[in-house]
């Protein structure tokens, strides 16, 4: 698959994560949203190591890859506006929604505002703030911006972590995507640090509290047993909020798990849809 031409898709609808046709129409498309700073791309070797027959595609948040920029005075909203957006391009049947992070809260909202949209959500550490903590926002304001060329991006990306903790797939991915290229040779960022700054500073006021008990799909909240962004306590607290939702803790995995361990992701994923299997049922 062209990563370049796929972004260029993204602009206006959601670009396919594997290029296996699914000619069966009873075979279930699943939507895949990306966390902050990322893009819909680096979901491709998680989705790669699916075994369960899937028509699985990406949608760029805006601010993010070849989406439109993010509005200075954007709130959280606009990115459930994005997810209905792209529900609506992928056309009628069983939908799935799997989002990581910010694109875990861009379901949930997306889905509390049009219900129905979705026959199964599934979130690994949504972003549900309940107290402004800096530390997130001056972490992605710090980061560099702009880069020489894509090896050089890779090359420091890939002796820092958190970015170097990636799967090697993931970060390739990420580089591809992630980065825009300059009049002058030289490669930007394609979600600004001010961008993702912005987001973490805003995530207070996120409307998730109201959206929680309007999201009537089946809902299975993900958290990584390694995670030191989402707590245990919180989430279930959430998960009590939804009126058809269960908490799962994964073993092994961190906030950044399924980008870090797409492969044991990918599991995750598998046994999810294996046992929603009979009971999703399209209501679009």
């Amino acid at each position: 698959m062209d990563g370049v031409a796929d972004l260029a898709f993204s602009r206006y609808k959601p670009y396919p994560l594997d290029d296996r046709e699914q000619t069966d129409e009873s075979v279930r498309t699943a939507l895949f949203c990306h966390a902050a700073g990322f893009t819909g791309l680096v979901w491709r070797s998680c989705v790669k190591n699916l075994r369960t027959p899937l028509r699985p595609v990406a949608v760029d948040l805006r601010g993010h890859g070849g989406a439109p920029p993010l509005a200075d005075d954007a709130d959280w909203g606009v990115f459930a506006d994005d997810v209905l957006d792209a529900a609506r391009a992928v056309g009628t049947g069983p939908l799935i929604g799997v989002g990581h992070s910010l694109g875990a809260t861009s379901l949930l909202l997306a889905e509390a505002r049009a219900p129905g949209t979705f026959d199964l959500l599934v979130c690994f550490e949504p972003i549900l703030a309940t107290h402004h903590d800096p530390a997130f926002a001056e972490a992605a304001a710090r980061r560099r911006a702009v880069f020489p060329s894509r090896a050089d991006a890779l090359a420091r990306w890939s002796a820092r972590p958190p970015l170097s903790l990636l799967a090697p797939e993931v970060l390739a991915d990420y580089v591809e995507s992630g980065l825009v290229d300059e009049p002058d040779g030289r490669v930007r960022l394609r979600c600004a640090p001010e961008v993702e700054a912005h987001l973490f500073r805003t995530a207070i006021a996120c409307p998730w509290r109201e959206a929680l008990p309007l999201v009537r799909c089946p809902t299975v909240l993900l958290r990584g047993a390694e995670s030191v962004v989402v707590t245990g306590e919180s989430l279930a607290a959430a998960c009590a909020e939804l009126p058809s939702g269960r908490l799962r803790e994964v073993p092994g995995l961190d906030h950044l798990g399924p980008l870090v361990r797409p492969r044991a992701f990918a599991e995750v994923l598998d046994g999810l849809f294996q046992s929603s299997g009979n009971t999703v049922v399209s209501r679009r």
